[in-house]
């Protein structure tokens, strides 16, 4: 008799993602050929922007200078499982949570003089310094050292002894707009990098350059680039499709798990806003919102099957959706695309999100964690 285990080794899931390797490594070449950098820290919080963490930090370790997320459970998970790249965290951290992110040697992201001078503390308790970048605020209104106040609190955590200062990093709230407010925080961080040279403060890492900066920006005070969503293939800002060329990392699919005939004048789905009006067979997949498929894109969404685009048949259930295949014939565990490609035919997350009215980051990101990740060439 078959043990547990083997019973549901034999389970297939019903739902899964694909995730290219060649694909995840061209783009991260794409984008140290456009800037003309190789120090890379890439930005893989959020689950690797619903990637998958593991799967993609195995494919870039060794292959990146820093891995950036912005919760400490992502942090002590990689330096757990990949701790030959080092981590930083973008995330303020309570005082609960210090102890475990210095032992663990994790890269601090420090927004106040405050929050240095404890990091310091503890980290001489602990017999230890801690790796800093210091993150100012130009414009974003958010975390961050005010620019007014950046060098007299610099001036004093150099005095800390138990910081070790090895980056300084800004944060565009609007990078795909290359205009006079974008030009302003590149002076002022610039002039604030300057003014700290001349008294003898260095930064080995000095970054800006998010995934649209790293396209249109160049500029030499910066030395190392910090791409999110054009590393997996996805662009921030259609505009940018122009600059440089990248490929979709992650493909979604999922089987078919019912096939019905509906008559002329029968209905689909909550809401009764499909009604078909003329008999026509629709499939049901087991992948509804619960899973991260957008509620709001059900009017104009569509999905792949056997190189075909099909529209949605009504709205987007918890657990279901459905589409209408007309007289296209299909059976119980075909399997069917909802991102990616089949034939000459495409949906991509910018499709998904432009039907939802939202963005592309929801869309990837918002994807079920217990799915399944597999790795492709």
């Amino acid at each position: 008799m078959a043990s547990l285990n083997e019973k549901k080794a034999g389970i297939q899931c019903s739902a899964w993602i694909e995730l290219s390797q060649g694909r995840l490594l061209k783009n991260l070449r794409t984008l140290q050929e456009c800037s003309g950098q190789t120090d890379t820290l890439a930005v893989i919080k959020a689950n690797a922007y619903g990637h998958g963490l593991s799967e993609i930090a195995g494919l870039l370790a060794g292959k990146v200078t820093y891995f950036g997320v912005a919760t400490l459970r992502e942090a002590l998970g990689l330096r757990e499982h990949h701790p030959q790249t080092p981590v930083f965290l973008f995330g303020h951290l309570f005082s609960r949570e210090l102890p475990a992110a210095l032992l663990s040697g994790i890269t601090l992201s420090v927004s106040s003089l405050g929050k240095a001078r404890e990091i310091s503390d503890l980290s001489e308790n602990l017999g230890r310094r801690t790796s800093i970048h210091i993150k100012i605020d130009t414009g974003m209104g958010r975390m961050g050292i005010p620019l007014r106040e950046a060098v007299a609190s610099i001036e004093t955590m150099t005095t800390l002894k138990g910081l070790l200062l090895d980056g300084i990093y800004m944060h565009f709230p609007a990078a795909e707009k290359n205009d006079a407010i974008r030009e302003a925080q590149i002076k002022a961080f610039e002039t604030l990098i300057r003014t700290l040279e001349q008294k003898g403060i260095l930064f080995r890492f000095r970054h800006a350059k998010n995934s649209a900066a790293t396209l249109t920006l160049t500029n030499p005070a910066l030395n190392m680039i910090r791409p999110g969503l054009t590393l997996y293939g996805l662009y921030p800002d259609p505009a940018l499709k122009e600059t440089a060329p990248f490929e979709p990392v992650l493909s979604l699919r999922s089987q078919i798990v019912l096939v019905n005939r509906i008559r002329m004048g029968e209905s689909v789905g909550y809401g009764r806003e499909f009604i078909a009006k003329k008999d026509t067979t629709v499939a049901v997949l087991p992948f509804g919102y619960i899973r991260g498929y957008p509620y709001a894109a059900w009017e104009k969404a569509s999905v792949l099957f056997k190189g075909k685009r099909y529209p949605l048949a009504g709205k987007v259930s918890m657990d279901y959706l459905s589409f209408n295949l007309g007289d296209a014939k299909a059976q119980e565990g075909d399997t069917v695309t909802l991102i990616g490609e089949e034939g000459n035919e495409h949906i991509t997350a910018e499709d998904i999100a432009g039907w939802a009215g939202t963005i592309p980051y929801e869309v990837v990101t918002r994807l079920d964690a217990r799915l399944p990740r597999i790795v492709v060439s």
